[in-house]
């Protein structure tokens, strides 16, 4: 059982309101049970249930360790906001699970999603969910949508920005990547499109702030897609697809 929580005090954990509720009742857990907390400080805090009231639930730690389900980068995925709230929920939940940090829709020329139909509190416990799946220790944090010019002014905060582009001919994803240098990237940015790609404005804009454009090759990749495809390369080739022993 994987939960997140606020803090841990010392070695032991005071579940209440609705974390004790999921674990004594949804769960029916029982004394005894074993239980990972995530206060989303980096590290795993392993313990088994203490004890069971009707208002709380308690915790004793046993160990702590480093989560090895979070990365070494952090990524942080700009996303324009699609057609359908379906397809936001699909890509917070796939983004979470391969390791992204924070997922911030933007607002772009073609947009065709409203600003006022992303529900951050729904993609956040989305988010949560992909996380205690897949063995995450942060919960990747999710944004109001912002427009694309409000992007730019914060892109110079990342070692490396990732912006494919459909009428790009001659970068390459992976020449791009490969040709970065990987040991000196901490923070990096990713900007995914709409349906609608990207205006030759917007184009000049991000090269205007030195950040080259790259091609996904010749098939048009819807824009969950995307998303999915190119933190998949990404986290490629930043080694993060092995086990560390």
């Amino acid at each position: 059982m994987r939960l997140f929580v606020n803090e841990i005090n010392g070695d032991k954990c005071v579940l209440r309101g609705d974390a004790h509720r999921h674990v004594a009742y949804s769960l029916r857990s029982r004394v005894g049970d074993a239980v990972t907390l995530c206060p989303q400080d980096g590290c795993d805090y392993i313990g088994s249930i203490e004890k069971i009231t009707q208002s709380e639930t308690t915790v004793k730690i046993s160990s702590v360790v480093k989560s090895a389900g979070e990365p070494k980068v952090e990524l942080t995925v700009f996303c324009a906001v699609p057609n359908k709230g379906d397809k936001l929920d699909l890509i917070a939940q796939k983004l979470t699970e391969l390791g992204v940090g924070a997922i911030r829709p933007i607002m772009t020329e073609f947009t065709q999603g409203k600003a006022e139909s992303v529900r951050t509190d729904r993609l956040s416990r989305i988010c949560e969910e992909a996380a205690k799946q897949c063995g995450r220790g942060v919960i990747p944090k999710v944004f109001s949508p912002i427009k694309f010019g409000e992007m730019l002014d914060v892109l110079e905060e990342y070692d490396l920005t990732v912006f494919p582009y459909e009428k790009e001919k001659t970068l390459s994803l992976k020449k791009f990547l490969r040709d970065s240098s990987a040991d000196c990237i901490k923070k990096v940015a990713v900007i995914i499109g709409s349906e609608g790609g990207f205006s030759c404005g917007e184009a000049t804009a991000l090269r205007d702030k030195g950040v080259e454009s790259v091609t996904l090759g010749n098939r048009i990749l819807r824009t969950e897609t995307a998303n999915i495809a190119v933190v998949s390369a990404l986290m490629y080739e930043l080694d993060e697809w092995q086990t560390e022993v």
